[in-house]
């Protein structure tokens, strides 16, 4: 994997990790909220639901007390029917008969509905305050006893409680009681006491009980409410839910409302609605909320602090990969100065031994040309002298290479398709060694670049030579030429017995050799001649093929593959 493959690769690591724990933020601050609202719901329904149970309990309760009066003050009725029936009343004997029992008021009835007498008031025609459909059946004897129950007298607005029964002779006697007593009861009974009471407790803005006629109690005047059949907030309730919930912004604040439907003994439909403060969910959802986003920065801080870290690391692997390669470059160079500077030394011997043996060897060679003309000669001596002209033609040879090497000559550099040098080079080698039991692969990629072409030939071709002769006519060599980021390379790998630990620091030195017939002047004038074209040829620490053998690498740098381009 490349370096810019493992920074995305790991970037897209931390991305993930931030964002999992985003998520895992985001899901626990939900729960939370949701937990919140839950413990809303359930504090609104236990109030609806208390409200609605004590209601209910509180008005049976009451209703029996209503009946057992009701049977109670019927009793009292029929006394008052059965002294009159036997005795006969009067009106001091009424006043007397409602101090005995308790009683408000008596009054008597004829039978045409018209009042005769009464406990406390002067009797009169008329039958008072009392709805006729109420004294009708008793009047008529189709009922013996009825109750009025609570009514408010149009005078003074007081409650009474109100029962009749019909009499003997024909007509009716009416009963009442003050019902202050029985009201406050009813007050405290009913569910308008319960919701006063639960509508001032911390944490509820309002509750509210609504029928389809309208409000039937309160805890607040502030806030207006739609009808139960006109409120869309209700549709669950429609629907068959037992209770329905919503969060908005009333006229008291920030309200969380719990809405119930309860269904009377007598089958009618009441409406609760509770309203809880919803300003403390609604800051829990802020605090979650910034936390949240606290967290979301807190973690994206740690990504990107993590992620300049592991680019430092990454950037620090790449510096100090690139100071040892280039620490090895200057051991490199080091040493290619160091040899250059042993080569130059002796180039200048060598150069200054081969002036001296010139003149002399030139004289040797023509004595021995003229010793070969003379007819008087034996032929023995006659070869003899052709074998010293021959050597000294030799040694002469050789006594050029000395003054090449001390003065070489100057590269031609030129666009050069290298890749195309390489290959016609190898074939030519190919076919040199195809009856030696050598083998010769090419791998290239196409280059060009600036060199030049006289000296690449005679790199590559003493290269493959030394590779050849120490494969001693059998192995493989492999020539590659690739591209680098910064350099283009030729290497030279065998898979032959490779170079003694003792020799890799001699190889390159004048006149170094380990074959018979080796001058020791191949690869210094190699190295010389890539050094010339800006270039270095090293021995490489790792071996050739197979594990085995010596691998040679021409290193180019990038700057003459521009040029060449």
């Amino acid at each position: 994997m490349t370096l810019p493959s493992r920074r995305i690769f790991s970037l897209l690591a931390l991305a993930m990790i931030a964002a999992l724990l985003v998520v895992s933020s985001l899901n626990d601050s939900r729960s939370r909220i949701a937990a919140a609202e839950g413990m809303m719901v359930s504090q609104g329904r236990a109030i609806v639901d208390i409200i609605a149970e004590s209601s209910l309990h509180g008005i049976g309760a009451y209703n029996n007390w209503e009946k057992e009066v009701t049977r109670r003050l019927i009793n009292n009725a029929k006394w008052v029917a059965h002294y009159d029936s036997s005795h006969g009343l009067s009106q001091e004997g009424l006043a007397a008969l409602a101090e005995e029992m308790g009683l408000n008021r008596i009054l008597v009835f004829d039978a045409g509905g018209n009042k005769e007498m009464t406990s406390h008031l002067t009797p009169g025609s008329g039958r008072g305050e009392l709805p006729r459909e109420f004294l009708e059946p008793l009047l008529s004897g189709q009922q013996k006893s009825r109750s009025l129950g609570f009514r408010k007298t149009p005078q003074t607005g007081q409650g009474r409680f109100v029962v009749g029964v019909a009499r003997a002779g024909g007509g009716a006697i009416v009963v009442n009681v003050q019902a202050e007593a029985m009201t406050k009861i009813l007050k405290e009974v009913g569910p308008g006491h319960m919701i006063k009471a639960l509508g001032e407790g911390q944490g509820v803005k309002y509750i509210v009980l609504q029928d389809e006629n309208g409000i039937q109690a309160s805890s607040t005047s502030e806030i207006g409410f739609l009808s139960p059949a006109d409120d869309p907030a209700l549709v669950p309730l429609k629907l068959g839910q037992p209770y329905a919930t919503r969060a908005y912004l009333s006229e008291l604040g920030e309200v969380f409302e719990v809405d119930r439907i309860i269904t009377q003994a007598n089958g009618s439909q009441m409406l609760f609605r509770v309203g809880l403060d919803g300003s403390l969910l609604s800051q829990l959802r802020s605090d979650t909320q910034r936390r949240v986003v606290m967290r979301a920065l807190i973690f994206l801080a740690a990504m990107v602090l993590a992620a300049f870290l592991l680019l430092a690391w990454q950037r620090q692997a790449v510096l100090d990969k690139e100071v040892q390669k280039i620490g090895r470059e200057l051991r490199a160079k080091e040493e290619e100065a160091r040899r250059a500077g042993k080569l130059v030394a002796m180039g200048n011997l060598a150069a200054g031994v081969a002036h001296q043996i010139r003149n002399p060897l030139n004289s040797i060679h023509m004595i021995a040309q003229m010793m070969r003309r003379r007819p008087d000669l034996p032929e023995q001596l006659v070869q003899e002298a052709r074998h010293i002209r021959d050597e000294s033609a030799r040694i002469e040879k050789i006594v050029q290479q000395f003054l090449e090497f001390a003065k070489p000559r100057e590269p031609v550099m030129e666009p050069l398709d290298l890749e195309a040098l390489v290959c016609e080079v190898m074939s030519v080698q190919s076919s040199a060694h195809e009856n030696d039991g050598i083998e010769i692969r090419v791998r290239t990629e196409p280059v060009n670049m600036a060199l030049d072409r006289s000296f690449m030939i005679e790199v590559l071709e003493n290269l493959v030579r030394n590779a050849a002769q120490a494969l001693k006519d059998e192995g493989t060599i492999e020539v590659t030429l690739q591209t680098l980021a910064q350099e283009v390379q030729i290497v030279v790998a065998d898979n032959g017995p490779g170079i003694d630990a003792a020799n890799r620091e001699r190889i390159f030195d004048l006149y170094f050799t380990t074959h018979e017939q080796g001058s020791g002047l191949g690869l210094s004038l190699t190295t010389q001649m890539v050094s010339a074209m800006g270039g270095h040829l090293e021995l490489d620490d790792n071996a050739g093929l197979d594990g085995q053998g010596a691998r040679f690498v021409i290193h180019l740098p990038q700057s003459i593959r521009k040029q060449g381009a």
